[in-house]
């Protein structure tokens, strides 16, 4: 039997780090250690993995090997630190944003996941992005808040993507050196015609790495195998130009590492970053 507990009530944007710590001390007394419940999160494949004589299958939770860890950041500079301030004072002071990004659109409050969403280091992210411009730093983070409800990003589920990747043509497996969860894409494997679906299926394959991703780690590891792959397979232009303009703009400072293979030869590219 799980044990129900209840959503903390909103705080401000500064606090969210002391409510995630907070959750994940309940979370460790209401539940076995590094173990996961399989028919809310899935089996393998997505699959929800079952006893039917006695509930749901408790499953590990992948985790990086205790020596594989993210380099840790320099601490702020004192100018650092005063932008980061001033960053987080405006985001604070937003209580409704638009609903799109068309211009009048309608507004509504911002919830408590869209505030979770905004952590320091989100925070930090978007100012590194920028090199350290508080105003532009702040216009991005409402463009991306924007977006993410626009997009509905928070409406994308499992079984709506199920269909994009029932070949496996997106796989999330293991780790790197430095920690980092690995997302394969695999273009020899599509399965489906072109559609906006192919596209909300990477972002929420995107969404399901930054949950794996351990504190202290910000980045990931993409590895895009081209092998086998044809014309029909791989992306239009239009796609790829769409799917760029969701990594640059609005997942900053996530790509740690790339590693895209062709045929005969492979291509490492260390430290790769979307932000331009």
């Amino acid at each position: 039997m799980s044990t129900e507990v209840a959503e903390p009530a909103p705080a401000p944007v500064d606090n969210q780090e002391q409510i995630l710590n907070e959750k994940s001390s309940v979370a460790e007394t209401t539940a076995p250690e590094n173990t996961i419940d399989s028919k809310t999160a899935g089996g393998e494949d997505g699959i929800p993995a079952l006893d039917e004589s006695t509930g749901p299958v408790k499953k590990p939770l992948a985790r990086s090997a205790p020596n594989c860890k993210p380099a840790p950041r320099a601490e702020l500079t004192a100018e650092q630190q005063t932008k980061y301030n001033e960053l987080l004072s405006a985001v604070s002071s937003w209580t409704d944003i638009p609903d799109t990004s068309a211009r009048n659109a309608p507004t509504s409050p911002i919830i408590d996941r869209e505030r979770l969403w905004l952590t320091r280091e989100c925070l930090l992210r978007y100012l590194r992005a920028t090199k350290w411009n508080t105003p532009a730093a702040v216009k991005r983070l409402l463009e991306t808040a924007v977006w993410r409800r626009e997009y509905g990003v928070y409406g994308l589920t499992a079984d709506y993507i199920a269909p994009e990747n029932g070949t496996g043509k997106q796989v999330i497996f293991g780790f790197d050196n430095e920690g980092r969860p690995c997302l394969y894409l695999n273009p020899n494997k599509q399965n489906t015609k072109q559609s906006e679906r192919q596209v909300q299926h990477l972002v929420f394959m995107l969404e399901r790495v930054i949950d794996l991703m351990a504190p202290g780690q910000e980045t990931l590891a993409l590895l895009i195998n081209f092998k086998d792959s044809s014309a029909s397979s791989n992306p239009s232009v239009g796609t790829g130009k769409q799917v760029l303009n969701i990594l640059q703009n609005h997942y900053p400072e996530r790509l740690g590492r790339a590693l895209i293979s062709h045929r005969k030869f492979t291509s490492l590219c260390p430290r790769l970053s979307w932000s331009l």
